[in-house]
């Protein structure tokens, strides 16, 4: 479902504990107004302009606290946010959700075109990941390993002696212990996904439209197939495809009718831009398992030599 309203408002209607996992990317303090024009020229737009930083923490904080209460136990959520404010952000959400309930500080990193401004490049943003408590869910992504990794780092089993060092396990013959099969190096929290370029099909035209592919990422580790997904800024409804595609129900939540009728449209019809470059990287990822896999077979419990 996707509903014209304000945020706050619709969440107040909703149940405490009713949804799975919330997503927002709300406006930025930017302090102007984010306009633009899709293929055919028609503009989208909405306001980011405050009175000033108090007004702005306010707002947000009433639509955390709302996020907070309707969060399922098992429930997180992600703040998308920038320079602008991430700063006031970060202690808004250890003041709502507790400190102790940080997880991560997500840092998108993506190539952007070059400008004449003076300073550096801006090419990160931050996603700021809060549960609601230590029981939240979490799916586990792994990806390949660097050619500089040890090669016993991937095939020996370790234990610490009675000293704690780390030490090669072995069997009662003596021989090394193998790893049957390893998962990878589990998902950092700095994520390499390009950004959404000019030409790209899925782009609508929306300003600040966000990949796919980065929301599909938030999508998959923090809930299940079947589990409701809400973004109270849904713009032109990425949360809401990327929900979609994963197998997951949705709620979307905007005040501009344009950017509703947008996801809907996008909904209709969900168009994802593939990443040549992540497709290389899962690639990769493939044939690693498939070469230390066939090379596990070739040695069996003989030891490895580093």
């Amino acid at each position: 479902m996707v509903i014209n309203g304000d945020g706050l408002t619709e969440m107040k209607k909703m149940g405490s504990e009713s949804i799975d996992l919330v997503y927002l990317d709300p406006p930025f303090f930017t302090q102007c107004r984010q306009t633009l024009k899709d293929k055919n020229l028609n503009e989208h737009s909405f306001d980011d302009q405050w009175a000033g930083i108090e007004a702005y923490k306010s707002f947000m904080k009433e639509r955390l606290s709302e996020c907070q209460r309707i969060l399922k136990k098992t429930g997180s959520i992600f703040l998308h946010c920038d320079r602008y404010a991430s700063h006031h952000l970060r202690i808004i959400l250890d003041e709502v959700f507790g400190a102790r309930n940080f997880q991560s500080e997500i840092i998108w990193s993506y190539r952007r075109w070059s400008n004449a401004k003076k300073g550096l490049l801006n090419a990160h943003q931050v996603i700021f990941f809060y549960s609601k408590t230590d029981k939240f869910t979490f799916n586990p992504i792994y990806n390949g390993y660097s050619e500089a990794t040890n090669i016993d780092q991937i095939f020996q089993k370790r234990k610490r002696d009675a000293n704690g060092k780390t030490v090669y396990r072995t069997s009662e013959l003596g021989n090394y212990e193998l790893i049957e099969e390893k998962k990878g190096v589990p998902l950092s929290d700095v994520w390499e996904i390009p950004y959404l370029n000019p030409k790209a099909r899925e782009r609508v035209g929306y300003p600040t439209q966000k990949p796919i592919l980065l929301l599909e990422r938030i999508v998959e580790i923090a809930s299940n197939p079947g589990d409701t997904i809400l973004d109270p800024f849904c713009g032109s409804g990425t949360t809401l495809v990327a929900a979609k595609l994963l197998g997951r129900k949705y709620l979307g939540i905007d005040t501009s009718p344009d950017a509703v009728a947008l996801s809907e449209k996008r909904l209709e019809n969900p168009i994802r831009s593939d990443s040549t470059l992540l497709k290389k990287g899962r690639l990769a990822y493939s044939n690693q398992n498939t070469e230390i896999l066939s090379l596990l077979n070739q040695i069996e419990a003989e030891p490895v030599q580093t």
